[in-house]
């Protein structure tokens, strides 16, 4: 097969290599090759679009082509990674949860005891830099049902109870011996406590300093107080007499 310079002899140098490259049997001659992202990053990259368009959209209103759109690629792709919108929900509000555990301090293998107020204080700081992920955890799927609100369940649990310990450890020693030994693990006062945490940082703005926050909710919420709901709310001891009576019977 004869070449570009005997098919056309007055074509040389530069104007031979533009021919070629813009040639239709050979159109990807002379192009980039499209940089191809690795799984995780991909993953990671999809994840934050869901992130962004939850937030924004909400969840009834995010679809799979506000996702792909979001992020900036196509449809195919985002299902690559998704089988629905519920699924991407769930892989966000999971990363979701786990950053903010991790920014807690609040991992596996983890001793440390943080104070209430380093606690809140982070916590704070997170609603303020990250409010996409406030809003998604803590107000729109709060309202929804399913394997995502079942995650943020078991958050919202995981959250109290280490400011509930946390509470109880700055408590007066003789106070918190009378407690029994399963008080910390009550899932009503961890609910109380990381409602009233999650309520006070919804109006945390940007810019606003989260350690005034939480130095003003330390006073507001006093070990001694949290103490005595305890001791009122755990079943109290049946007396020798009452015991006797009963074996009697």
């Amino acid at each position: 097969m004869r070449n570009e310079r005997q098919l056309a002899p007055w074509l040389v140098g530069a104007t031979i290599e533009a021919v070629g490259k813009v040639s239709p049997r050979h159109p990807e001659r002379g192009r980039a090759k499209q940089h191809r992202m690795p799984r995780s990053e991909r993953r990671q990259q999809l994840l934050q679009a869901c992130l962004v368009a939850f937030a924004r959209d909400g969840l009834e209103m995010t679809t799979m082509d506000s996702i792909a759109t979001t992020a900036g690629v196509s449809k195919p792709l985002v299902y690559r990674h998704f089988h629905n919108r519920h699924e991407a929900l769930e892989a966000v509000v999971e990363r979701e949860s786990e950053r903010l555990l991790e920014r807690l301090g609040i991992v596996p293998g983890e001793t440390r005891q943080p104070s209430f107020e380093a606690l809140t204080t982070t916590f704070f700081t997170f609603a303020a830099e990250s409010p996409a992920s406030f809003r998604l955890l803590f107000q729109l799927v709060d309202a929804a049902a399913g394997a995502a609100k079942r995650r943020v369940d078991r958050l919202r649990f995981q959250v109290g109870r280490v400011l509930v310990l946390a509470l109880l450890a700055s408590a007066d020693a003789r106070e918190s011996e009378r407690l029994p030994r399963e008080a910390a693990e009550s899932a009503w006062l961890a609910a109380i406590v990381s409602s009233i945490v999650e309520g006070v940082a919804g109006g945390v703005g940007r810019g606003e300093d989260p350690s005034r926050r939480a130095g003003a909710l330390c006073r507001l919420i006093r070990p001694e107080g949290l103490v005595a709901a305890l001791l009122e709310a755990s079943p109290m001891e049946p007396t020798a007499p009452t015991r006797e009576r009963g074996r009697r019977v």
